[in-house]
């Protein structure tokens, strides 16, 4: 009987150190979800899930590509203005009366010749990320507003009404359905594939791969194309709810989709996370982000509280880093 009772005392222990360890994100999640519906009766209305969800979709489908970034231990905050380009550039291709198929398809060529420009230098000359990504940036942004003369570009199409009004239990929008899809596609090209596997292994230590004979540079370049490929999709997704582009549109992207890709669980550090983690990450904060509103924060004290937010998501993953490498 004592026995029994020292072996159960360490599996519970165990249990709960896993749970706290592997799912904390998601305990949260639905932590946070329980509070703000017992303290605000309006925070679990359809209307308010609704909101929360398509703006999940929005930031999430960016934070997808940008855990391909961080997992090969790259940086990219370029990702905003590649939003902005590609939804200019489908919005304009819209506007000339091109079929909705080819402007998502040039929508998503530009996101990936993007991505391929960025990465090329990052990949095959090893500068600084942080450098090059910057850069990119303001060319990107410069491009967008000039091509759209720093107007901004509307259009109301059928589609995009169309896919804006359909809602599942009249509270889910169809872009976090697509959202849902786009995940699990990509935890499974990262876990199932080869290829997926070593990102991971890049990520995790690059001269080890390339001792090993993986071609780093062909891994890194491929998560910046990858990326472009997912800020134009985001892009896209934007406008079936604003319906008008512009050249700051994807401005705001950067406090709302990397800390959500790291309070997730991908590591900065790069080898460590995935996009079911991201997942979460970006549930999480979408309904932090919302409490705002209901807790009567002013709009323009709101990025200050989302900068906030970034910066101890940045610092704490730091000590974990350095947690770790001591272990």
């Amino acid at each position: 009987m004592t026995n029994m009772k020292k072996n159960v005392g360490p599996t519970l222990h165990t249990i709960g150190k896993k749970a706290v360890t592997d799912y904390r994100i998601p305990v949260l999640a639905v932590l946070l979800f329980v509070v703000m519906a017992l303290l605000k009766p309006n925070f679990a209305t359809s209307y308010n899930i609704y909101t929360i969800t398509d703006s999940a979709a929005k930031s999430g489908i960016a934070a997808i590509g940008f855990t391909f970034i961080l997992l090969v231990g790259q940086l990219d905050i370029s990702f905003g203005s590649v939003i902005s380009l590609s939804a200019c550039v489908f919005m304009m291709m819209l506007k000339a009366e091109m079929s909705f198929a080819l402007a998502v398809v040039v929508a998503l060529v530009v996101g990936m010749a993007c991505g391929t420009l960025t990465g090329f230098f990052v990949a095959n000359f090893r500068l600084s990320p942080f450098i090059v990504s910057m850069t990119m940036q303001l060319v990107y942004k410069g491009i967008a507003l000039t091509i759209t003369k720093s107007t901004p570009v509307a259009m109301t199409h059928p589609v995009l009404k169309a896919i804006n009004s359909v809602k599942l239990l009249d509270m889910i929008p169809l872009t976090f359905l697509f959202f849902l899809v786009l995940v699990f596609a990509a935890e499974f090209f990262l876990r199932r594939t080869q290829f997926g596997r070593n990102i991971f292994l890049v990520g995790g230590n690059i001269s080890v791969s390339d001792n090993l004979g993986i071609k780093s540079s062909r891994y890194v370049w491929s998560a910046y194309i990858i990326q472009g490929f997912f800020a134009a999709l985001a892009g896209i997704a934007m406008m079936t709810r604003t319906s008008s582009a512009n050249g700051n549109i994807g401005a705001g992207s950067l406090l709302d989709v990397i800390p959500m890709v790291i309070v997730g669980g991908t590591s900065m550090a790069g080898g460590k996370g995935g996009c079911i983690k991201t997942l979460w990450g970006v549930l999480l904060l979408s309904m932090v982000y919302n409490s705002m509103t209901f807790f009567s924060i002013p709009a323009p004290l709101q990025p200050f509280v989302k900068g906030l937010i970034l910066l101890v998501v940045i610092v704490s993953d730091k000590y974990m880093e350095r947690r770790h490498e001591k272990v």
